[in-house]
This record gives structure tokens, sequence and C-alpha cells, in this order.
């Protein structure tokens, strides 16, 4: 055998070796790639599992190259070996190291629930990266829900206790919870059991501490950082008992901060809108992909 050869061989071999040592790797999230074209980044919500995409990347991977973002201990996924100060910081940095090690260019990120605030947060991380934010039904302030003038310092102590009192359910106790909690998500019985399940096969001590950080966490001083477009879609139906105005009010006043925001209505659907009104989001969101590609490719 030629010694130049030999030579290729061994080089590609140490290539090889470089590639799989550089490969990105992480305790808190995993990422499975699908499908080709303009990079897309899913996140799926608090106590859930990643097939909450399954439909929209059935519809979208043939022209996207969707990659999937499983977050460690939820839904049965093995917790992380180690603790954290902040999941949901470790959550934002860890899927920013993705995009660096990987070398994406030119990001949408998809995020459902508190997928959709850790989209914010990697956003106005890696400015440079994202082009496009489309948040499903997310708030920068969980709180907001239950007081328009809550704060963290507030609200930090009472989401301490309900962590505390969620280590602490027996199962059949944790189980009640989890259905009472599920109870308006989503329209559809079978994805209520669902999510009932997924509650259950998450780790009770990862779910409570990111249950505490979603709701003490206040992410709207740092929307002042993102320069991407931010596309919101929040659920309405009758069923919930106030007027669409006092909704669209309370996303509307949450976002202020955030110049480049547009948010949008999807009628007849709760929290779950992939799963309420599945062709519309589709649509939607397919959509608001091209159209943020098609700008980028413009300029």
């Amino acid at each position: 055998m030629r010694r130049n050869t030999i030579t290729t061989i061994i080089f590609g071999i140490g290539l090889s070796i470089v590639s799989q040592a550089v490969a990105f790797q992480s305790d808190y999230i995993s990422v499975e790639e699908k499908g080709n074209g303009p990079n897309v980044i899913l996140i799926h919500g608090f106590a859930c599992s990643p097939e909450v995409w399954s439909g929209l990347a059935r519809e979208i991977d043939s022209k996207f190259k969707l990659h999937i973002v499983t977050i460690a201990g939820l839904a049965g996924s093995p917790a992380p070996k180690d603790d954290t100060e902040s999941y949901l910081k470790t959550l934002r940095d860890e899927i920013a190291r993705y995009i660096d090690t990987e070398e994406l260019k030119k990001v949408t990120l998809i995020g459902h629930s508190m997928g959709g605030l850790t989209s914010l947060l990697v956003a106005s991380k890696e400015r440079s990266q994202v082009e496009k934010v489309i948040v499903v039904d997310a708030l920068p302030f969980f709180s907001l829900i239950f007081n328009p003038l809550a704060s963290s310092e507030q609200v930090l102590p009472q989401a301490k206790a309900f962590e505390k009192q969620l280590i602490g359910l027996n199962d059949e106790q944790f189980e009640l919870q989890a259905k009472s909690a599920v109870s308006r998500l989503t329209k559809s019985d079978d994805k209520k059991e669902l999510l009932v399940k997924w509650s259950k096969e998450s780790d009770r001590k990862v779910y409570a501490r990111y249950l505490r950080e979603v709701m003490a966490y206040d992410a709207r001083p740092e929307l002042k950082t993102i320069m991407c477009p931010v596309t919101v879609l929040y659920p309405y139906d009758q069923a919930m008992g106030i007027p669409e105005v006092q909704v669209k009010f309370l996303y509307s006043n949450a976002y202020v901060n955030l110049k480049t925001v547009s948010i949008q209505s999807v009628p007849d659907s709760f929290h779950f809108i992939m799963w309420d009104q599945p062709k519309v989001f589709y649509s939607m969101v397919e959509g608001l992909i091209i159209s943020a590609s098609a700008v980028q490719l413009k300029n």
C-alpha cells in the first residue's frame, strides 16, 4: 500500500475521532434531527414529551430541518445526574450551546408553554443566530395569569411552597392533582389522559423544580434584547368564561417590552393549540417560518 494512501486513511480516521469528540452531548437535553431545509428547533413544554410536535413534524419535515428537543427528567426521559442552580437558565444555555456546537444559522425557535419561555430566553442570548421565534401560548411571566401586578419576589415563596407540596404527595394524590391541572388544557379527553401519563412519568423533583421556576421567573426585562421577529399564538374559547379582548390584553400587556412582536389568537382552542386546531396551527406555523426565511433570502 502506498505511503500517501496510508496517510490519507490515518488522516480520515483522525478526522472521524475529532468529529465524534465535538458532537453535542448534554445531561439536560437531547436533540433528534429530522428532515431537510432551514433550521427549526422545537421545544416542548412543562411535564411534556416532544411527541406534542409529532403532527407538526409530519407536516413540515420535508421542507425544514427539525431539531426536536427532549428536556431531561420530563415525561419518562432520564433525569439529569447533577442538580443546577437554575433549570430554566441551564435549559437556555444548553440549547444555545447546541446552536453553537452544530453551527446552526438562521434558526427558527418554536416553543410551547415553558418551551415558549425558553425560546424567548434563547433568542435573547443567541441574537445573531435566531431569525424568528414562534411562541405557542406562553407568557414571559407565567404568574401574570393570576395577578397582573405580580413580581418574582412576591411569587417565589408561594412557588417554593408548591414545589415542596408536590414532592410530598403520594402517587395517588399526585395523580389527582395532575388530573385537575389538565382539565382545561385541551379539548381532547384522550390527550388529557396522555398529559396525566406524562406527568406521572416525570421525575417528581425535576417536575416540581421546573414548575417553581416557571411560576417565579420574570423574563420581561430580557425581551428588550430580542431583535428578531416574535409571533405569539394564544388560544381562545368561549368556555374560558372571559371575553377574548381581556385575554388579548393580558398577552399584549405582558409583551409590551418586545417591539418586534405580533400577537395572534387561535379560536376554538385551549392551551395545546397544536392538538385542538391542528390544521390551522400547522398552516400558521409553516407560513411564519417561510416568511421569515424569505425575508432573510431577500436581504
